[in-house]
C-alpha cells in the first residue's frame, strides 16, 4: 500500500513539473549580446520589444502606436557605473561578467514621464501598468558566455565588510580624535559606545548605502555620525557627523543635516546624495539666525552653495510651513556594532 502510495505522488510531482515547465516554456524570451528577459504569457500581445547589444526595451503598442511613446522599462547593461549615475530613472538590478571577464552594471531603466494618453478615464491602461509593475520581477539571465548575478553589488552586507571592520577596531582600541579624523570617522565615537549600523539606499539607486550612527531614542533617535556609499563598484565616505552636526535621512530619499552653533544660529540643510558620488547636493536651507535679524530670523535660500548665495527672510509662519515638509526623519533601528561577525 506505502509502494503504490509513492508511486502515486511521484507521478503527481512529475505531471506538476511537467505543467510548470509548459508554463514556463511559454514564456517570451528576448536576447541581445549579453543576456536576455523572459516576459510573461498574460502580457502577450500588449508589447514591443527592441533589442540592442547591451539593453532591451519593451513598449506598451497600444500607447506607442497612438504616439504617446509607450516605454514602460528597460534594462540596460553598462561597462562604468558612471555612464548611467547621471541618468534618472535607473537601478541596479546585479552585476554581469562576460565570456572576457569584463564586469557590467545591470540596470532597470524606467520612464522619466508619462508615455500613455493621460487624458482617458483609464490612468494608466491596465496593459501598461503591468509591463511597467513586472520590470521589478522580470528575469535576467546571461547568453553567449555571459553569466549574471542578481543582488551583486547592491546588498551592503557584501560591500561594505571592510569599513565595519575598521570602525570595530577604531571602537576596541578607543582611538582618540585625532585619529578618527585622519581616518574619516566622525569622532563621537570617542565619546559614545552605543553604536550600530544600518544599510539603506538612501538615493534610489539600487544600491545600499552604509549608515552608522547613535543607537538612542525621541530626538536623536536615528542620528546618522557617517555615511559611506558605492563609487565606481568601491565604497566611500560621504560624510560625518557630530554633536552639533547631525544627520538623518529625511522622508527615505533626503538627507538633512542639522546644525547649530549657538543659541541665536541654527538651522537644517536638505541634500540629495548624488548616484556614484560622494557628493551632497543642496535642495533647501532653513536657518534661524538672530545675529542677522533679532526681530525676524527666519530665513530660506534654494541656492545650490548654502554658505555664499543669498538668503531669503521670511516669516515664522512661512518658515515653519516649508520647514515641517522636511522633518519626517526615519528612526532607524540600527544594530549593535557589537553583534557583527567579521
Amino acid at each position: 500500500m506505502k509502494k503504490f502510495t509513492v508511486f502515486i505522488l511521484l507521478i503527481i510531482i512529475c505531471s506538476a513539473g511537467s505543467f510548470f515547465a509548459l508554463a514556463n516554456a511559454a514564456d517570451k524570451v528576448y536576447s541581445n549580446k549579453l543576456f536576455s528577459i523572459s516576459l510573461p504569457e498574460e502580457v502577450k500581445g500588449t508589447y514591443e520589444v527592441k533589442k540592442e547589444k547591451d539593453k532591451i526595451s519593451v513598449y506598451h503598442k497600444k500607447s506607442k502606436q497612438a504616439g504617446f511613446g509607450g516605454f514602460a522599462f528597460g534594462i540596460k547593461a553598462y561597462k562604468n557605473p558612471a555612464d548611467y549615475a547621471s541618468l534618472p530613472g535607473g537601478k541596479k538590478l546585479g552585476e554581469l561578467t562576460d565570456k572576457k571577464g569584463r564586469i557590467y552594471d545591470v540596470v532597470l531603466k524606467y520612464p522619466t514621464d508619462v508615455q500613455y494618453d493621460y487624458t482617458k478615464a483609464e490612468y494608466p491602461p491596465v496593459s501598461y501598468k503591468k509591463l511597467y509593475d513586472f520590470a521589478e520581477v522580470a528575469e535576467v539571465k546571461g547568453v553567449r558566455g555571459s553569466v549574471y548575478y542578481k543582488n551583486r553589488g547592491t546588498k551592503g552586507e557584501d560591500l561594505y565588510k571592510d569599513v565595519l571592520k575598521k570602525h570595530l577596531t577604531a571602537i576596541k582600541e578607543k582611538w582618540d580624535s585625532n585619529k578618527l579624523e585622519q581616518e574619516n570617522i566622525s569622532y563621537m565615537y570617542n565619546i559614545t559606545d552605543k553604536t550600530g549600523y544600518i544599510y539603506y539606499d538612501v538615493n534610489g539607486d539600487g544600491i545600499e548605502e552604509l549608515l552608522l550612527g547613535e543607537i538612542a531614542d525621541g530626538a536623536w533617535k536615528g542620528v546618522i555620525y557617517d555615511i559611506y556609499t558605492m563609487v565606481n563598484r568601491e565604497p566611500k565616505h560621504v560624510i560625518s557627523g557630530g554633536a552639533r552636526n547631525r544627520y538623518y535621512v529625511c522622508d527615505g530619499s533626503f538627507i538633512c543635516n542639522e546644525y547649530s552653533s549657538g543659541a541665536m544660529e541654527s538651522g537644517v540643510r536638505v541634500y540629495n546624495l548624488v548616484e556614484n558620488s560622494t557628493e551632497l547636493f543642496p535642495q533647501v536651507s532653513f536657518k534661524y539666525d538672530g545675529y542677522a535679524n533679532p526681530k525676524k530670523p527666519w530665513f530660506l535660500s534654494y541656492g545650490t552653495d548654502m554658505n555664499k548665495d543669498s538668503w531669503e527672510n521670511v516669516t515664522e509662519q512661512t518658515f515653519n510651513e516649508r520647514k515641517k515638509v522636511f522633518e519626517k526623519y526615519e528612526r532607524f533601528d540600527f544594530i549593535p556594532l557589537s553583534q557583527l561577525k567579521l
